[in-house]
């Protein structure tokens, strides 16, 4: 039958601390008594018997090693740590001298460095392990005591001074690499200053390179902030440009894709702002307009502006023209397609034919001799019954001065004043007698009668004048 779990948990607490004692008996018994320390030397632990080697000394407390360390073995423990530290590895010194309570004790002492996970920091474990110990008694009376005591003792001295001498030995070896190592250190303080200061002149280069820089940035900031208010300007005057003019125009790029049209041009071809990037092959337009692609193609190839007249469905008359476009240093990047309503003036002009060909039509009926001149007195038509009169031809007559006909027998100062007033005085000329000699056609009296031809156009006015031939009455 097992027994309960408190006389068992009663059990295993009582073992455990056997095991404690029994484990601080053998550290104080057989192990070597020792101290962990930091890397100032403060003691952090004590481990087994260290009075013959340690004890506190008169004064403020302190845990340092060296301050409660017995008289010569602190010399010893400051290189012994030292070089532990540097060579990161156990360092012993054996058969150090040091006097504890009237007695020479003979020691051998070990530093071993270690560190724990949880801390950056070195740790030494310093470990006293003793030899030998003798008392030093009083000296006894007599030669011979004497002599045996000032033997040992001389001994004893040679004893110290061979391990002071050995100490002081590794205390200059030691001071020696110590300083190679800050001679060293030194030159590579000096080099670094070398570096540093090097390199703060290249900072200060750079920092004025970059100051420079810097400068040359807001300049250009500014310009560009400049050229973005200009181009907002040229941007906002394109813009009120399209929306006023009055005819189409499509801007296209290379691959004959929309780029800009104006409100018009939306409205005639059914545009919409979608289309804008859209390649003009993939629209039908509301106006059929023939050819188109190879014509811009054509344009493209040539460079050559191609115009021509056509007609929508309804009879309606435009101008379609196609011009290369050009940037600001002279390359092609696309054609203009401009659309121009010309109905109004198709339909005028065709009026204006028809009244002209119908004026004609009156002169050349009418029985009596006519010229018309413009406002510089040029002949500008004569009829049939001119040419008969005063047998000349068209080509002798016609873009001709009147005062030039013939021989001059035109150039009347009379007739000259009277002419030249009738366009700017709205005045006329009534049966005005005139009398003269033609080559081939002998003396003739006529009878001149003038009048403004008002015109379609105000600054085309023209001079009829009228002829009656009188001679055979007089």
């Amino acid at each position: 039958m097992r027994p309960p779990a408190s006389i068992r948990r009663s059990s295993e607490n009582v073992l455990g601390e056997v095991r404690k004692q029994a484990d601080a008996l053998v550290l104080s018994e057989f192990a070597p008594g020792g101290v962990v320390v930091n890397s100032r030397m403060d003691i952090l632990q004590f481990r087994g018997r260290t009075e013959p080697f340690l004890m506190h000394g008169p004064g403020a407390a302190s845990l340092n090693l060296l301050q409660m360390a017995r008289q010569g073995l602190a010399m010893e423990l400051r290189p012994l740590i030292a070089r532990a530290a540097k060579q990161n590895r156990t360092a012993s010194r054996e058969g150090v001298q040091m006097r504890e309570n009237g007695r020479l004790l003979s020691l051998n002492v070990r530093v071993l460095p270690f560190q724990v996970p949880t801390s950056e920091e070195r740790f030494f474990l310093v470990l006293f392990e003793e030899k030998s110990s003798e008392v030093v008694a009083a000296m006894p009376k007599g030669k011979a005591g004497h002599r045996t005591v000032a033997q040992r003792e001389l001994a004893q001295l040679r004893e110290e001074l061979s391990a002071t001498k050995q100490s002081l030995h590794t205390l200059m070896e030691e001071h020696e690499a110590s300083d190679e190592d800050l001679r060293a250190a030194n030159e590579e303080a000096l080099s670094g200053n070398e570096e540093l200061q090097s390199t703060n002149e290249e900072l200060e280069t750079a920092k004025e390179e970059l100051q420079s820089t810097n400068e040359e940035l807001t300049t250009l900031n500014e310009e560009l902030h400049n050229r973005n208010l200009e181009l907002q300007e040229v941007s906002d005057d394109l813009l009120n440009l399209f929306s006023s003019v009055d005819f189409s125009v499509v801007m296209l790029d290379k691959e004959l894709r929309i780029r800009r049209f104006t409100p018009h041009a939306q409205k005639v071809l059914s545009l919409i702002p979608g289309d804008v990037g859209r390649p003009v092959t993939d629209l039908k337009f509301s106006l059929d307009l023939p050819e188109l692609h190879e014509s811009i193609a054509r344009v493209l190839e040539t460079l050559n502006v191609e115009e021509r007249e056509i007609q929508d469905r309804e009879g309606h008359w435009y101008v379609l023209r196609i011009r290369p476009y050009r940037t600001t240093d002279n390359r092609i990047n696309g054609v203009v397609v401009t659309l121009l309503d010309i109905d109004a003036l198709k339909h005028s002009l065709a009026a204006s034919e028809c009244a002209r060909l119908l004026a004609e039509s009156i002169v050349a009926t009418v029985r009596e001799p006519l010229l018309v001149l413009d406002g510089e007195l040029h002949v500008q038509m004569a009829n049939r019954s001119f040419y008969d009169l005063f047998r000349v031809k068209p080509e002798d007559t016609e873009g001709r001065f009147i005062y030039k006909l013939g021989n001059g027998q035109w150039d009347i100062p009379e007739l000259r004043e009277l002419l030249e007033k009738i366009l700017p005085a709205h005045t006329t000329l009534e049966n005005f007698p005139f009398e003269a000699k033609f080559p081939g056609v002998g003396k003739k009296t006529l009878r001149l009668n003038a009048r403004r031809l008002a015109t379609a156009e105000s600054h085309a006015d023209w001079i009829l004048l009228a002829m009656l031939d009188a001679t055979a009455r007089k």
